[in-house]
Order: C-alpha cells, then sequence, then structure tokens
C-alpha cells in the first residue's frame, strides 16, 4: 500500500515535472529545467518524506530515489530494453513513454496516438503467436482493453476506438 502510495506521488510529480519541461518556450530552457527539478525535488520530499533526485532535459524527466526509478520521456520508440517476449504494437503512433521500477518491479506505459482501424486486433493476433492468453474486452464498442500475463509479466492494453488512442502498460512482479 505505501509503496503504490509513493508510487502514485512520484507518478503525479514526475507528470507535472514533465508537463512543464513539454510545454516550455525555447529561451531559458536550461534554467527553467533546473528550477522544475528543483521544484519536483522538493515536492517528493514532502510528499514522501524522502530525497529524490530530478534530472530533466529536453524532453524527458528521470527521478531516482532509494529503491525506484521513474522516466518519462516524449518520444517515437518502442523502449529498448521491453521485456524480452512482448510483441511490439505498430498499429499506431508512439506518443510518449514512461517506465519505472519499483520495490522489485519494472513498468513500462507507452502512449500512443492513431490507432490503426483493425490495429488492436491484429496486435491480439500477434499476443496469442507469441503465446500470450489474449482477448478484446469492448463493453461499449466505443473503447475497451486487452489484457495477459505470461511468465510473470503483466500487460495491459487501453484503448479508445473513437479517437484512435491507447495506453501500453508492461509490467512484471506478476508472480511475486
Amino acid at each position: 500500500m505505501r509503496i503504490m502510495k509513493i508510487s502514485t506521488i512520484v507518478v503525479t510529480v514526475g507528470s507535472l515535472a514533465a508537463l512543464l519541461v513539454f510545454f516550455s518556450c525555447g529561451g531559458g530552457e536550461k534554467a527553467a529545467d533546473r528550477q522544475a527539478e528543483a521544484a519536483v525535488e522538493r515536492a517528493l520530499k514532502a510528499a514522501t518524506g524522502k530525497d529524490a533526485d530530478v534530472k530533466i532535459d529536453g524532453k524527458s524527466v528521470k527521478i531516482k530515489g532509494k529503491g525506484f526509478t521513474h522516466e518519462f520521456a516524449e518520444t517515437a520508440e518502442w523502449p529498448a530494453d521491453m521485456y524480452e517476449g512482448v510483441p511490439e504494437f505498430t498499429f499506431g503512433k508512439i506518443e510518449r513513454v514512461s517506465k519505472g521500477k519499483e520495490g522489485g518491479m519494472m513498468k513500462f506505459n507507452i502512449f500512443y496516438h492513431d490507432i490503426e482501424e483493425g490495429g488492436i486486433e491484429q496486435y491480439v493476433d500477434l499476443l496469442k503467436e507469441a503465446g500470450w492468453p489474449a482477448d478484446i474486452n469492448a463493453p461499449g464498442g466505443t473503447a475497451g482493453y486487452v489484457s495477459g500475463e505470461k511468465g510473470g509479466i503483466g500487460l495491459n492494453l487501453m484503448f479508445n476506438y473513437e479517437d484512435g488512442t491507447g495506453m501500453l502498460a508492461v509490467f512484471s512482479g506478476m508472480n511475486e
């Protein structure tokens, strides 16, 4: 429970820092990055009582503390360190990626836009070919999710058919 609370705080504060970076205008970006780093470090200390080191560099934010790390990046790239055996979702455009490690659990969140028509169904086929038990659950027909677990790795793909967006969450620690 405490890990979940700290994780939620870190993700919230990290997201705020990321927004500061992503929407900053030119000029004094480095100075603004340093100010944002200090503000986020103070907020994390106030919220958790623990120190964290925050680094903001252009379009990425890295937060590191005792027992956890989190990284948020505006990128169009599939994570190079993704778990082996997780099929790459190539049926949309990657908008940003967050990844973190905490309490022995590693997690990735990959945010998509412009998901192709039929892309969710094609990804389910890829998952099944790779040995993942997976089915689409879309009760209202406009949005839904795909979930599966294989070898201690969990996967959830939440999507919205109407606006072509989605988020793929991949995480370890399923059997711990």
